[in-house]
């Protein structure tokens, strides 16, 4: 299987307080696993973790809330909803694009 080069959402699944939204993708040619949790109020955390092959092992890369970026809708029914996480998420994924770019063109610190 294939992990694709921009993140894909289709449903979003139902939880206790709210809904959540799942993406495998790649993020500067590395696997990353984006996560957006919503409450019941349209809070949200949303978490990007990239898979690290030399270590085996997922790391945080960027932690955002809604704090950081607008609410977003808490009926997670309506398709106007779908639509609103998949924009947030690609905005993470931009976002955490640039991080790793920028990291990376900066070299290690010593």
């Amino acid at each position: 299987m294939r992990t694709p080069d921009e993140p894909t959402i289709d449903t979003l699944a139902r939880t206790d307080t709210g809904y959540r939204a799942r993406s495998l993708c790649l993020v500067d040619n590395q696997p990353a696993d984006i996560t957006v949790t919503v409450d019941s109020e349209g809070g949200f955390g949303a978490t990007v973790r990239v898979f690290d092959q030399m270590s085996l092992s997922w790391h945080l890369v960027l932690r955002a809330d809604h704090t950081d970026y607008p609410r977003l809708p808490t009926d997670h029914d309506l398709p106007a909803t779908l639509e609103q996480v998949r924009a947030r998420i690609r905005e993470l994924h931009t976002t955490t694009v640039w991080i790793l770019r920028t990291a990376r063109g900066l070299g290690p610190r010593w």
